[in-house]
């Protein structure tokens, strides 16, 4: 089986399960056969609003102690010579193009043209409807919580302030934000310490927990969700007042002796 990945150019969390993924999957006969980057996004931010954004909403010491976090993980990069995607692809010889959004032409054209079937989403940008509509093919997305509950961003702070179960989801994409037919689902039950925990757990298992739904979607097993729908946008500092309010963290000193498990 051969998969694309489209990826937002993020140097510490995506190149980093990328990296991980790629060699996991080669073991289980999966060929990432492209990697598709397209720019840092949050919400509709991009660039260096991004970081102004988690300036303005989390306050200059956990800015501080999340850039840190980042430049640990960009010398491991260093120290093991992968500084990006162009040299992860060329490391095992996948194919990769650097596009500034889903609406590119090549792209298209790519999925249309060849036999591959399932691309994996590891990005913020919405795809187009004439994208998704491609025939015989399917995007896969992960999401950081029990689908249909708490769609949309940084679900581990809303669920922190709704004393809500944590989970991971993938599903094939459609039309909607954090639709489409659920094919893995797993909650889990650790109580973290913060959202950088949370999410070094979520990437740790992310391999596995999308190796198996790659499964689940060959054998056709989707997953009915009784669970309620809710959504929510990118926060701002007062929801993270509440979440401080609910002894929430976004990011510990501890976390730093556990970046491991994201390299």
């Amino acid at each position: 089986m051969k998969i694309n990945i489209l990826v937002d150019n993020d140097k510490c969390w995506s190149l980093n399960i990328v990296r991980k993924l790629i060699p996991y999957l080669k073991k289980k006969q999966i060929i990432v056969d492209h990697i598709w980057i397209l720019p840092n996004k949050l919400s509709n931010l991009k660039g260096s609003k991004i970081s102004y954004w988690y300036l303005k909403t989390f306050g200059i010491i956990v800015f501080l102690k999340l850039s840190i976090f980042y430049m640990l993980a960009l010398f491991y990069n260093f120290s093991n010579r992968i500084n990006s995607f162009k040299d992860l692809a060329l490391k095992y010889n996948i194919n990769y193009n650097y596009i500034n959004s889903t609406n590119n032409k090549y792209l298209l054209k790519n999925i249309n043209k060849n036999d591959k079937k399932i691309s994996l989403l590891l990005t913020n940008h919405i795809l187009k409807k004439k994208l998704i509509n491609q025939k015989n093919h399917f995007f896969i997305n992960k999401h950081s919580s029990i689908l249909p509950s708490y769609k949309g961003l940084m679900p581990y702070l809303w669920t922190k302030i709704d004393n809500a179960d944590n989970g991971i989801t993938f599903h094939l994409v459609d039309e909607k934000i954090d639709s489409g037919k659920i094919i893995f689902q797993k909650k889990i039950k650790i109580k973290f310490n913060s959202m950088i925990e949370f999410y070094l757990d979520i990437y740790d298992r992310f391999p596995i927990c999308f190796f198996q739904s790659l499964r689940n979607l060959k054998q056709k097993k989707f997953i009915k969700s009784k669970i309620k729908k809710s959504y929510y946008s990118i926060p701002n500092h007062k929801d993270y007042e509440k979440f401080l309010k609910k002894r929430g963290n976004i990011i510990l000193f501890s976390d730093f002796f556990k970046i491991n498990k994201l390299l």
